[in-house]
Protein backbone atom coordinates (compact mmCIF):
# COMPACT_ATOMS: atom_id res chain seq x y z
CA UNK A 1 0.00 0.00 0.00
CA UNK A 2 1.40 3.82 -1.01
CA UNK A 3 -0.41 6.27 1.56
CA UNK A 4 1.07 10.34 0.58
CA UNK A 5 -0.58 13.35 0.88
CA UNK A 6 -0.41 15.95 -1.98
CA UNK A 7 -1.09 19.69 -2.65
CA UNK A 8 -2.78 20.20 -5.79
CA UNK A 9 -4.52 22.85 -7.10
CA UNK A 10 -4.16 24.32 -3.73
CA UNK A 11 -6.36 21.58 -2.25
CA UNK A 12 -4.87 18.86 0.12
CA UNK A 13 -4.90 15.50 -1.24
CA UNK A 14 -5.11 12.03 0.50
CA UNK A 15 -3.58 9.54 -1.95
CA UNK A 16 -3.96 5.35 -1.14
CA UNK A 17 -3.02 3.27 -3.57
CA UNK A 18 -3.74 -0.30 -2.82
CA UNK A 19 -2.08 -3.35 -3.93
CA UNK A 20 -3.77 -6.27 -5.73
CA UNK A 21 -2.60 -8.32 -2.07
CA UNK A 22 -4.96 -5.64 -0.37
CA UNK A 23 -7.63 -5.79 -2.61
CA UNK A 24 -7.82 -9.85 -2.54
CA UNK A 25 -8.05 -9.89 0.92
CA UNK A 26 -11.14 -7.53 1.05
CA UNK A 27 -12.54 -9.80 -1.65
CA UNK A 28 -11.61 -12.85 0.49
CA UNK A 29 -12.91 -11.51 3.65
CA UNK A 30 -15.48 -8.76 2.95
CA UNK A 31 -16.75 -7.54 6.11
CA UNK A 32 -13.24 -8.35 7.97
CA UNK A 33 -10.96 -6.26 6.99
CA UNK A 34 -9.81 -3.10 7.82
CA UNK A 35 -6.75 -0.93 7.11
CA UNK A 36 -6.33 1.71 9.42
CA UNK A 37 -4.15 5.14 8.78
CA UNK A 38 -2.79 6.77 11.43
CA UNK A 39 -3.28 10.06 10.35
CA UNK A 40 -0.10 11.51 12.26
CA UNK A 41 2.17 9.14 10.05
CA UNK A 42 1.48 11.47 7.16
CA UNK A 43 0.72 14.55 9.49
CA UNK A 44 -2.95 14.61 9.13
CA UNK A 45 -5.45 15.69 12.03
CA UNK A 46 -7.60 12.65 11.32
CA UNK A 47 -7.16 9.27 10.76
CA UNK A 48 -8.51 7.27 7.74
CA UNK A 49 -9.94 3.29 7.66
CA UNK A 50 -10.98 1.83 4.67
CA UNK A 51 -13.07 -1.13 4.78
CA UNK A 52 -15.36 -3.15 2.05
CA UNK A 53 -18.61 -4.98 2.38
CA UNK A 54 -21.24 -6.58 0.27
CA UNK A 55 -23.65 -3.57 0.05
CA UNK A 56 -24.29 0.23 1.20
CA UNK A 57 -26.59 -1.68 4.03
CA UNK A 58 -23.77 -3.90 4.73
CA UNK A 59 -21.38 -0.97 5.06
CA UNK A 60 -23.70 0.95 7.41
CA UNK A 61 -24.19 -1.92 9.98
CA UNK A 62 -20.36 -2.01 10.20
CA UNK A 63 -20.10 0.94 11.35
CA UNK A 64 -23.18 2.12 12.88
CA UNK A 65 -21.55 2.18 16.20
CA UNK A 66 -19.17 4.62 14.85
CA UNK A 67 -21.33 7.48 13.46
CA UNK A 68 -23.02 10.20 15.88
CA UNK A 69 -24.68 13.49 15.07
CA UNK A 70 -20.75 15.11 13.92
CA UNK A 71 -20.79 12.69 11.65
CA UNK A 72 -20.62 13.58 7.54
CA UNK A 73 -21.75 11.67 5.52
CA UNK A 74 -21.30 11.89 1.73
CA UNK A 75 -23.74 9.32 -0.42
CA UNK A 76 -23.40 9.13 -4.33
CA UNK A 77 -25.87 10.83 -5.78
CA UNK A 78 -26.16 7.96 -8.02
CA UNK A 79 -26.65 5.78 -5.93
CA UNK A 80 -30.17 7.81 -4.29
CA UNK A 81 -33.28 6.85 -5.26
Amino acid sequence: MIKAVAHVNGRTVLILGLSFKNLDKFRAEPGETFIDIKGEDLNLPFDVMIFSGETEAHLHEMVKGNVGPDTIVHIDPKLRS
